[in-house]
């Protein structure tokens, strides 16, 4: 069975990136819907209910701490890894607070994005709710 992802992300480059990375594991992960800002990812997740949902952090309408926060509300089993060009802590903290699963610095996406996938889906199926565990954050 095929993981489903939705991607959120206002860069097109950026969902490009991922979408190519993902490709490298498509026999494992599907990407089923995409969205340019917070308020279009949380109709393309409420309507498709993901699996994961990888979202940028900064984007405009609705940001990715505010849509990890509603999609926590209606899809609680959802897992969510926040992506970011931003890599200070304060931000790795509001990822945590908002309850994000995993926090993935852009600069390192290539070699962490699938190992940060793999370890939400372990801890979930391992009955972990914990998110964004200190080895996720470091990522």
């Amino acid at each position: 069975m095929s993981l489903t992802i939705v991607l959120v992300d206002d860069d097109p480059e950026s969902r490009l990136i991922v979408r190519h990375i993902l490709a490298g594991a498509s026999d494992t992960m599907t990407i089923v819907g995409e969205a340019a800002d917070g308020e279009e990812g949380l109709a393309v997740v409420r309507r498709e209910r993901p699996d994961i949902v990888i979202t940028d952090l900064v984007m405009p309408r609705l940001n990715g701490i505010g849509l990890t926060k509603r999609i926590r509300q209606d899809l609680p089993e959802t897992k969510i890894i926040l992506i970011s060009s931003y890599t200070e802590d304060a931000y790795r903290l509001m990822a945590s607070d908002s309850g994000a699963d995993a926090f993935v610095s852009k600069q390192v996406i290539d070699s962490s994005l699938l190992p940060a996938i793999r370890d939400v889906i372990a801890r979930r199926l391992s009955g972990g709710s914990c998110p964004l565990p200190p080895s996720a954050g470091a990522a």
